[in-house]
């Protein structure tokens, strides 16, 4: 029996080293295959996503289908395709007050070249306040929490004792406050989403989620953007982990449209804020 990839015995104090460690001789993924071509190892001739033909997938399926094959290794049911596609629509525009398309629109009227516009605003939309890092965290409170009732999750978290005074409140991941107030356009995009569906009670996440927010109503609180990215990720089996990128993923158009815009514009078509018009806070 070989024993070149058995992993050598711990050092002293048994602690291992770097070199204790036997590392791969290339790099593995499960996702994709290539198939050489016969004049050329390096060059291939088909290509499989998860098993399927990609250009069997280029003719018989959408861009959601191949998506959503990609994060979570099988073909969707179709009313999970419209629920993505649904998704991906309401939140391809943050909208221009958004911390992560603002970012991009001065980077963009600043002149900052073009192909560093949308990092700039990815880096931003990366962040626990509205973005990505809040989606994760929304999806882990939602799988956590969905097997209880509301009542008894307003207890564990305290909600009756907050003070709801401040610009924006984030009782949880994915919930709260909006300008102070609920997110109404929130409501219409949930509403939007689920529109076909007369049975929400198929979609277990997002029926708990709509129930805790709105519980919420009464403290001027509901569903929050990320919120709903998370609801609709749990529902489709995408990984807490996965959805930092998809979110950003998705949310990247919006930011690169209003950026490169802001590029053909003169720096004073952009508010310069003076020292005591900046708010700071920890």
């Amino acid at each position: 029996m070989s024993t070149s990839n058995k992993i050598p015995a711990a050092g002293k104090g048994g602690k291992q080293s770097k070199k204790d460690f036997v590392y791969a001789n290339k790099a593995q993924t499960s996702i994709y295959l290539e198939q050489a071509c016969e004049q050329n190892p390096y060059i291939a001739s088909s290509n499989f996503l998860h098993g399927y033909d990609v250009l069997e997938l280029i003719q018989k399926k959408s861009f959601v289908n191949v998506l959503l094959l990609l994060f979570t290794g099988e073909l969707p049911a179709q009313h999970n395709v419209q629920l993505l596609e649904r998704l991906m629509i309401a939140l391809l525009n943050l909208g221009p007050r958004h911390p992560a398309v603002k970012a991009s629109m001065v980077a963009g009227v600043s002149k900052a070249n073009v192909e560093h516009l949308l990092p700039i605003g990815l880096s931003v939309l990366g962040g626990a306040a509205n973005g990505a890092k809040e989606v994760e965290q929304a999806m882990l409170f939602i799988q956590k929490y969905s097997h209880q009732a509301v009542n008894e999750v307003h207890q564990e978290l305290g909600i009756e004792r907050l003070d709801n005074d401040h610009g924006e409140m984030h009782v949880c991941p994915g919930f709260g406050s909006h300008y102070g107030g609920i997110d109404v356009f929130a409501l219409k995009i949930v509403s939007t989403i689920i529109a076909d569906n007369a049975d929400i009670e198929q979609y277990k996440y997002i029926s708990w989620a709509q129930t805790f927010a709105q519980s919420l109503a009464q403290y001027d609180m509901g569903w929050l953007k990320t919120g709903i990215a998370a609801a609709v990720f749990c529902e489709l089996g995408i990984g807490a982990r996965e959805s930092v990128g998809l979110f950003q993923l998705i949310c990247a158009p919006g930011i690169f449209a209003h950026g490169v815009e802001q590029t053909h514009k003169p720096i004073t078509a952009i508010p310069m804020l003076s020292d005591e018009q900046h708010i700071y806070k920890p």
